[in-house]
């Protein structure tokens, strides 16, 4: 009986087990069946608000639409028809694209503004309602009935899940730029005694990356950070040549539309009027395969072809007093111990700015080194057959915090010293820093001469052509308190580390290239010793080749070659395999003819191409700025790249006309705005005058919506 009372009892447990867990099983499958629900309800209002946005994006296309087309009535009433019916333009050149063309860039909607005025309100009956469907929601609520939102079937469900992660997908897909620390402190929003400009090179670096990718050997890194760079549709240019930073500024209230459009407004430097237009240096960017294997065959890699083919003195023209002199040799003629030119290892002026050498640049640097002395009054271009003179200093710490000058050393060619002095320091010497400097205290006791003395000595020593060469060499600048346009920097173009930002030591260079042992000496070096062995490093590079103690340069090339030997492809495995796939496509749009500078290197990129290729470059040539504009409408999703070449006239802004030519400018960059599509790159190049060589670099990234993409520092 107690067996039978036992398994009755466990039995009974056993069924009030089950039942409780069937019914927890029924309570569980209802929170899942009420998670479920809410799934599909938020999923709904998700769809309705969808809908919302859409039906307001229409709505915003529609109404720009009818403004346009009221602006070319209004135009058309004044001046009466110009062009056919299928492209009716106005005055200013601007075009209103046919209905061909606007289904081709269905994705490209007028950027109007977020928010309409009162007036605007009462042109769309329905916007009211829309707005306060569109708040209840975000208030976790919806204008529809709740039985309407719950009721999806599983289809609905499961086909509303999918077009949502596909717009997440869309979302997330999108390039944006961020400006680094370089270009915060060129945007026109920063102060302009703390201003530092970029140059045409960020431009052109920004521009090889949207064209080329993460692999792109000239990168806009310094300055800005790029992301999702394959996503990028396409790149629009507009440089218009003869507007400066000063037309800008003068006239900044009527460049409404261009203002709206772009968040990202740069001060830049340009090149000197002389030296050609700007279309001549950015025309040269765009690179087919075709280009690109030709290049790589001839210097090994693409970054050998892109630092043999540059011209590092074109800004410092800009900078520093240069004049056209009488140059005793030509550009193109090589020293007789040189197998490449020189003046392909001078520093540009954008190389000087990053390393800290003193530039007379406006703003921020302006105030650094307001100070400064030139090394010349004037200089003369340099040339191959400049000659080089290495430079070293030796400075002590004083009383004022800083490392002051205490000797210099200057040696020529032929190695031989032509300049050595002690020098006293303005501020008590706190610290004599032997063990590197090898100045002491007794050495200091009858040194009388003063910096400004060397720096009257160093100027009446120096030819106005003279290649400065040395170790860190912008350290020996600062502590000259002197600026030289032309300079080598044997830690620059030496890299045995394979990290362009790791600089190795002289020391170093000097034991693995040169097998000599220097600053071996516990008392502390010798400038005139660490003089020499720059300049036998700069003689030793210039009699091999550029990519010679460089190794990064020199990677590349063993990697170019095993690639050749391996498959015969020039360009297979290299850093530019994915730009074989296929080639980069680009159109340049000029008014009037072109340069012939410009002229040969298109013939140059079009003989590279073989018999049954496209041209890498289409050139139109048109005669007003209105067919110019036209034509970068039919274009430009024709093109990886689209530049526009349009000049402005100096009379355009004298003081009666500049308001009125400045309005007209924006409308034309309004309309060329609207050609760009869907995840394009936009960029307005003003490209200076005579009278002001600063310019304004203005980029956007276009949106679904129209809008452009909001640049932001990086971090933020």
């Amino acid at each position: 009986m107690m067996w039978t009372r036992l398994g009755l009892r466990g039995i009974t447990r056993s069924q009030s087990l089950h039942g409780r867990r069937t019914k927890m099983k029924e309570q569980l499958s209802a929170k899942q069946h009420e998670r479920n629900e809410k799934k599909k309800k938020k999923l709904a209002a998700l769809a309705n608000l969808m809908e919302l946005n859409d039906r307001d994006r229409l709505h915003e296309a529609e109404m720009a639409r009818k403004r346009d087309a009221a602006e070319a009535n209004k135009d058309e009433a004044k001046t009466g028809p110009t062009e056919q019916s299928t492209n009716n333009a106005d005055d200013d050149g601007f075009v209103t694209v046919p209905s061909k063309r606007k289904h081709r860039n269905r994705h490209t909607i007028r950027n109007s503004p977020a928010k309409e005025g009162p007036a605007n309100k009462s042109e769309d009956p329905d916007e009211p309602t829309t707005k306060r469907s569109r708040e209840d929601m975000e208030a976790g609520g919806d204008s529809r009935p709740a039985e309407e939102i719950s009721i999806l079937s599983q289809e609905q469900y499961k086909s509303l899940a999918v077009e949502l992660r596909r717009r997440k997908r869309q979302l997330e897909d999108v390039p944006g730029l961020r400006l680094r620390e370089m270009g915060q402190r060129a945007s026109l929003e920063t102060p302009q005694h703390a201003r530092t400009p970029i140059f045409l090179t960020d431009i052109q670096h920004l521009l090889m990356s949207a064209l080329i990718g993460q692999k792109s050997p000239c990168r806009p890194d310094r300055w800005c950070s790029v992301e999702k760079w394959l996503s990028l549709s396409h790149s629009v240019v507009v440089i218009l040549e003869g507007l400066s930073l000063y037309h800008y500024l003068s006239n900044e209230t009527q460049f409404e539309a261009t203002n709206r459009i772009f968040n990202t407004k740069l001060e830049m430097l340009l090149p000197p009027q002389d030296e050609g237009q700007i279309i001549d240096e950015i025309a040269q960017i765009p690179l087919t395969n075709i280009q690109a294997k030709r290049l790589i065959d001839e210097h090994g890699s693409l970054e050998s072809a892109l630092e043999m083919n540059k011209d590092p003195t074109l800004f410092v023209k800009t900078i520093f007093p240069i004049g056209n002199g009488n140059q005793k040799h030509s550009i193109g003629d090589l020293h007789p111990d040189d197998k490449f030119p020189r003046t392909k290892l001078l520093l540009s002026a954008l190389q000087m700015v990053d390393e800290g050498y003193p530039i007379p640049l406006s703003g921020e640097l302006h105030s650094r080194f307001r100070n400064f002395k030139f090394t010349k009054k004037s200089y003369e271009p340099v040339t191959n057959r400049s000659p080089m003179f290495g430079v070293d200093c030796e400075m002590c710490r004083t009383v004022a915090g800083l490392n002051e000058l205490t000797r210099i050393s200057i040696v020529d060619e032929q190695y031989k010293t032509v300049y050595e002095t002690l020098v006293m320091p303005d501020n008590r010497i706190s610290d004599y820093l032997t063990q590197y400097s090898g100045i002491t205290e007794d050495i200091m006791k009858k040194v009388t001469k003063r910096l400004d003395q060397v720096q009257t000595e160093v100027s009446a020593l120096l030819p106005p052509d003279a290649i400065l060469v040395g170790q860190s060499l912008n350290s020996d600048l600062n502590a000259m308190r002197m600026m030289h346009p032309y300079v080598i920097d044997t830690s620059v173009c030496f890299n045995i580390s394979g990290v362009r930002r790791r600089k190795s030591k002289l020391k170093h260079l000097a034991q693995t290239f040169l097998q000599e042992t220097i600053q071996d000496n516990k008392e502390g070096h010798d400038s005139i010793e660490d003089s020499r062995a720059t300049l036998k490093l700069v003689k030793m590079k210039l009699a091999n080749s550029i990519e010679f103690g460089d190794e990064i340069l020199t990677q590349q090339k063993r990697l170019q070659e095993l690639a050749n030997a391996s498959s015969g492809d020039t360009i297979s495995n290299n850093l530019f395999a994915h730009v074989a796939k296929r080639d980069k496509r680009t159109a340049i749009v000029t008014v009037g003819d072109l340069e012939p500078r410009l002229k040969e290197v298109i013939q140059q990129a079009d003989e590279a191409s073989p018999k049954d290729h496209s041209k890498a470059v289409r050139v139109h040539e048109v005669a007003t700025p209105k067919e110019a504009v036209r034509k970068v409408n039919e274009i430009a999703l024709e093109n990886a790249l689209t530049i526009a070449n349009l000049r402005v006239p100096e009379q355009d802004f004298v003081l009666d006309n500049a308001e009125r030519n400045a309005a007209k400018l924006d409308r034309i960059i309004d309309r060329l705005w609207n050609t760009v599509a869907h995840n394009g790159l936009f960029l307005v190049l003003m490209g200076g005058s005579a009278e002001c060589t600063k310019g304004v670099a203005k980029i956007a990234i276009k949106r679904l919506n129209g809008s452009e993409q909001t640049s932001a520092p990086i971090g933020s």
